[in-house]
């Protein structure tokens, strides 16, 4: 009788370690799989402002920013004209309007003075990438001017390895390329598309 119970209690508890650790490896993927999804919106969050900024940039000065520190700058010193639209006398269409700039507005506030998350001083750093106390790792960024059918195209690219965003986590259990990454731009197009659109 007696032997008989122990032998019943060993299977109890090699029954519930069974559930556990079929439980443990069902939700590790999913686990990995909600971290590495929510450090990717904020990852990609920070890419869409650089790219904003980066557009803005462009339209004021013909190129894009080179250096973070200079775009850095640009949003902090930059001013944007304000430009009332005016009908021609005679224009019904309002094809050719009169353009009278009536002030000028800070980039900083005309793009971000809405978004409370948004921290200039950081916007070279890539999140996460100092999760195991070292020091962040900066989004790689490249600008260029291409040849494309005899026309200069200002091109940019802009990249953030997984082996940054996702430190802390292990990639090779879950074959996650830690050189890939996420990106926008090309240095060979003259897109600033983002590879997770």
């Amino acid at each position: 009788m007696k032997l008989k119970l122990i032998i019943q209690i060993l299977l109890g508890v090699a029954v519930l370690a069974l559930i556990y650790f079929i439980y443990t490896g069902i939700m590790a993927p999913v686990k990995f799989n909600n971290e590495m999804n929510s450090r990717k919106q904020i990852v990609i969050q920070k890419m869409k402002d650089i790219r904003t900024i980066q557009s803005m940039y462009l339209s004021m000065n013909g190129r894009y920013c080179s250096t973070f520190d200079s775009l850095i700058t640009f949003v902090k010193e930059g001013k944007m004209p304000i430009v009332k639209l005016t009908a021609r006398p005679g224009d019904s269409t309002f094809t050719d309007p009169i353009r009278d700039t009536v002030g000028f507005v800070s980039i900083s506030d005309s793009l971000f003075s809405k978004r409370t998350d948004f921290n200039l001083e950081t916007i070279a750093r890539i999140p996460f990438s100092n999760s195991d106390n070292s020091e962040y790792q900066n989004f790689e960024m490249k600008v260029a001017v291409i040849n494309r059918g005899n026309v200069p195209v200002n091109v940019i690219e802009v990249f953030a390895a997984n082996k940054f965003y996702l430190r802390g986590l292990d990639l090779n259990k879950f074959n996650v390329d830690p050189e890939d990454g996420l990106r926008f731009g090309s240095m060979t197009e003259p897109t600033t598309d983002g590879n997770w659109e």
